[in-house]
């Protein structure tokens, strides 16, 4: 998922996703997808906007069966200035499988191994003698989310805070799983992923992002900030619900999260990007574009099934790969921070990528289930989904933490 805290308890051409651009009442940006199946998508998204009362949706659809980018409702709840396709937005999670390609990608120039322990890099960490980069990048290596564990740290957000300041506060959490037993959501095995990256190239995180992948794709507005929100001129303002910690309440503009620093979630979740630039990266992601065949098709291989304890994903079928998340044939990676939810996925067989934003968190339908009721919108409901088109714009996120025992 990404980082819910206690605020709340081949590629393509970058410029092709803008054109045409929308206005905040949700109209079309291409209208080449069919009637029935254009019909379907408005409504769709409608339903997604006016359960979850959301300020603003994006909603990216590029695909043989046509194209759909849509723009609703507004950017800025204090002067209601509307919500445009190509604003910038805060991309939370969806930043691991940056890290993570940049992981990958050393492995294949031999700098890096699966197998290798943590512990050959950083000094520290629970069980690091035990825990692999494979396991670090699958979540399976038992260690806890990290740095938004602890309250005081949760205020930070709002100053900023250093690299070190991070990992440490990951490695003083103990465990929850030990190395290999299970899946578990871990920010502070990123974080890690992170120093790896960074140790081994001898460049920092946010500049190995940008000279090994967004520049050489192409993406021109997306980064990862070393300090501030990041955002810049056009990008649309995210809200939080307040001391109303409902999935369904309606964004309020004392509710503006915005300002709130990346520097405190870095590798783990600090990007910020646009619809356009992650139409190309999904390419690039879902095709294993910028690795070696090799390291690909044995990130590829075997994933492993999960669901989120709080219910995030709903009750449809989720897989974990080694950097990435997989549903029905669809690669890509979900992100939720204070004011933004997203989804980035694209499908190598179909061609097709479907992007999703919410500019408030959290949402009670969310960009997860909603990716996967336009995907069905586009080709029908057997996709392997594990769910109904139904099921997946009811709305059963609470933003809450399970009950004890789940």
């Amino acid at each position: 998922m990404g980082l819910t805290v206690a605020l709340t308890a081949a590629v393509a051409s970058p410029a092709a996703a803008d054109a045409a651009p929308t206005t905040g009442g949700g109209h079309s940006a291409d209208r080449s997808l069919d009637p029935p199946t254009l019909a379907e998508v408005q409504r769709i998204v409608a339903r997604f906007q006016d359960t979850n009362h959301t300020p603003g949706v994006l909603v990216g659809i590029w695909s043989p069966e046509g194209n759909f980018v849509s723009a609703t409702g507004v950017s800025d709840l204090t002067t209601g200035a509307p919500i445009a396709p190509d604003m910038q937005f805060k991309i939370a999670s969806q930043t691991k499988a940056f890290t993570g390609n940049l992981v990958l990608q050393l492995v294949g120039e031999g700098r890096v191994g699966l197998d290798d322990r943590i512990s050959r890099w950083v000094a520290g960490v629970p069980n690091g003698d035990r825990i692999t980069i494979r396991q670090l990048l699958t979540m399976t290596s038992g260690l806890s989310t990290g740095f938004l564990l602890q309250e005081e740290n949760v205020a930070k957000l709002a100053t900023g805070c250093t690299e070190a300041d991070v990992l440490a506060a990951g490695a003083a959490e103990p465990p929850v799983a030990a190395p290999g037993e299970t899946w578990s959501y871990s920010n502070y095995g990123y974080d890690l992923l992170g120093r790896v990256v960074e140790l081994t190239t001898g460049l920092d995180i946010s500049t190995a992002i940008r000279t090994r992948i967004t520049e050489p794709l192409g993406m021109h507005r997306t980064f990862l900030p070393t300090s501030g929100n990041g955002l810049s001129t056009p990008f649309t303002h995210g809200y939080g619900t307040g001391g109303v910690l409902s999935s369904v309440a309606p964004g309020v503009a004392s509710d503006d999260v915005t300002p709130l620093h990346q520097s405190c979630v870095g590798a783990s979740g600090g990007m910020v990007s646009t619809l356009s630039d992650l139409r190309v990266w999904s390419r690039a992601l879902g095709t294993g574009a910028l690795l070696e065949p090799q390291v690909w098709r044995e990130a590829t291989r075997n994933p492993i099934p999960y669901v989120f304890p709080d219910g995030y994903n709903g009750s449809g079928r989720w897989f974990q790969g080694l950097g990435f998340v997989e549903s029905g044939g669809f690669i890509g990676k979900e992100g939720s921070f204070p004011g933004y939810e997203s989804i980035t996925m694209y499908s190598p067989s179909r061609h097709t990528t479907i992007e999703v934003v919410a500019t408030k968190q959290p949402n009670g339908i969310t960009p997860t289930l909603m990716f996967q009721a336009l995907a069905m919108a586009l080709y029908g409901p057997n996709l392997g989904f594990g769910l109904t088109p139904e099921q997946a714009l009811t709305p059963t996120y609470t933003g809450l933490p399970p009950a004890p025992g789940n």
